[in-house]
C-alpha cells in the first residue's frame, strides 16, 4: 500500500492562507491569499499552529498601517503564527 501524503505542512514548505482569514492580533487585516514559507510547526491536533514567514508578494501586498502597527508593538510583520487549519500547502 502507498504512503498516504501529508496535508499538513512542514518546514521549508510554501504555503497559502485560505481566503476569508484575518490575522489573529488584527482582525481587521485580511490575509486571504498570502504565501510565505513554513520555519516551523507547533502543536498537535485542532491546536497545531505554524509559524511563517511571508515571502515578497505578500509583502507587497501588506497595508502600510499594518506594518507600522507591528512595529509600533515591536512585533515581526515579515513573520506570523496561524492555526494549521487557516493555511494550505502552495504547490
Amino acid at each position: 500500500m502507498a504512503k498516504r501524503r501529508s496535508s499538513k505542512p512542514k518546514a521549508g514548505q510554501r504555503v497559502r492562507v485560505k481566503d476569508e482569514i484575518s490575522m489573529p492580533e488584527y482582525p481587521d487585516v485580511a490575509i486571504g491569499g498570502w504565501t510565505g514559507m513554513v520555519l516551523e510547526t507547533q502543536g498537535r491536533g485542532a491546536d497545531s499552529k505554524v509559524i511563517l514567514e511571508w515571502d515578497d508578494p505578500a509583502l507587497e501586498a501588506m497595508p502600510a498601517d499594518y506594518r507600522e502597527k507591528c512595529e509600533s508593538q515591536n512585533m515581526l510583520y515579515t513573520m506570523a503564527c496561524l492555526p494549521m487549519s487557516d493555511v494550505s500547502i502552495h504547490e
